[in-house]
């Protein structure tokens, strides 16, 4: 139901009334005094809702860029833990290691095949 503004001009205050469509034109009594009392003109309280909105197109570009913030300081954070020249860091499905001998025994332990690892200790052997 909407929501009507009142003013008593008797006891000086405002409230408001939530009435039907049907009853907003009708006087309303005043909760202080009694009087009964017109609504008071105003504006109506509407909410657009729905794609194309200045208020929601605001809040969506808002979040993007706070979500592309957290990205690139992310992707920065990724940049300076790799290696320079791209070489490749002794890891167990992103779990760091000392070496790719540990990286072989880690894998093995969790049950992945590690074979591909073997390569890699060899040439660490070197």
């Amino acid at each position: 139901m909407p929501t009507y503004d009142y003013r008593c001009n008797t006891c000086e205050i405002s409230y408001t009334s939530r009435l039907s469509m049907k009853d907003c034109h009708l006087p309303q009594p005043c909760p202080v005094c009694g009087e009964m009392r017109d609504k008071v003109p105003s504006l109506p309280q509407i909410i657009f809702k729905g794609d194309g909105w200045m208020t929601k197109n605001g809040r969506v570009s808002a979040q993007m860029k706070e979500k592309n913030r957290k990205l690139d300081a992310r992707q920065e954070e990724m940049k300076k833990e790799t290696n320079v020249g791209g070489t490749l860091v002794p890891n167990v499905n992103g779990e760091r290691v000392d070496s790719w001998s540990d990286a072989q025994k880690l894998a093995k332990d969790k049950g992945k095949n590690a074979d591909s690892y073997t390569a890699l200790v060899e040439k660490e052997k070197r």
